[in-house]
């Protein structure tokens, strides 16, 4: 399924948002999410800490993001290099080619604590992505570019991965208890999506419930208006917030534009999820 509704964020350093393809998917994709009982969000299970918010530039445009254990996230589970996130930067500018997995081939390798569960939802997300898209995940021998999928924490269920193409070695960190459309939803932001409820259009089709957001992460739920809206929105979308992310009451956070609810998918591609990967990687 090809994502239509997702950012691809390219960017041309060619390139960047694209090239950098940052990929943001009309989904301007997602932090990921499970089941009811994954109420909590991937990346959300860490108290907030005000202090960590700091202010950058991604792409050209003002974001605030969390840097915590020395990493920069952004929109709750994606992690940004510091040289993304250098204003002024020309391999940043317009673009990085560093965004985008050259040939739409992605090495990787799993961390041997990972436990055989998880290895087996891996190979799994993995099917998807290669018998459904034009990436191919492909086991690393001596590659010097590739992913590493890492494994987080014992008691949880959520996940983040580096956005993009960064060169050298990546991760993809995943809880115990993730499920196996959360681990094809961070394999997402290694591919350059991001959230879907983040695209230039999203107002016409959701409604963000400031008022039920946990305070410190409304930054989390802004428009991300520098990367590129492919295809339409797509409420589906393996790269949607779900919608109670981030609630402080537990009620929404996000609605449809006609205030009604919507159940967010955590099982797999939809057909524009696919639709805009290939066109990242045609």
């Amino acid at each position: 399924m090809k994502k239509q509704s997702n950012r691809l964020f390219y960017r041309q350093i060619l390139t960047g948002k694209t090239v950098f393809m940052s990929f943001l998917m009309a989904a301007t994709l997602i932090s990921c999410s499970k089941n009811n009982e994954e109420i909590t969000s991937e990346a959300q299970t860490n108290a907030f800490n005000a202090d960590n918010l700091k202010k950058g530039q991604l792409n050209g445009q003002d974001i605030t993001y969390e840097r915590k254990n020395g990493m920069n996230f952004f929109e709750g589970d994606m992690v940004l290099s510091d040289k993304q996130l250098s204003e002024g930067n020309e391999v940043n500018k317009g673009g990085a080619s560093y965004s985008r997995w050259p040939s739409g081939k992605i090495y990787y390798t799993i961390a041997s604590n990972m436990g055989s569960i998880n290895v087996n939802k891996i190979n799994s997300a993995i099917s998807e992505y290669n018998n459904k898209t034009n990436t191919q995940w492909i086991y690393r021998t001596n590659q010097s570019n590739y992913v590493e999928f890492i494994f987080g924490s014992s008691s949880g269920s959520d996940g983040w991965a580096h956005i993009g193409y960064q060169g050298g070695k990546q991760n993809v960190s995943l809880d115990q208890y993730i499920s196996v459309g959360s681990v094809i939803h961070e394999m997402g932001h290694t591919v350059g999506l991001y959230h879907e409820h983040t695209r230039k259009d999203r107002d016409q089709y959701v409604k963000i419930l400031w008022n039920n957001i946990q305070s410190g992460q409304s930054h989390n739920f802004n428009i991300y208006s520098s990367g590129t809206d492919i295809g339409s929105f797509n409420i589906n979308s393996v790269m949607m917030y779900w919608p109670t992310s981030y609630s402080k009451n537990g009620q929404p956070t996000i609605t449809r534009a006609d205030n009604s609810s919507f159940t967010y998918n955590r099982t797999g591609f939809t057909t524009g999820d696919i639709n805009t990967i290939n066109a990242m990687y045609p």
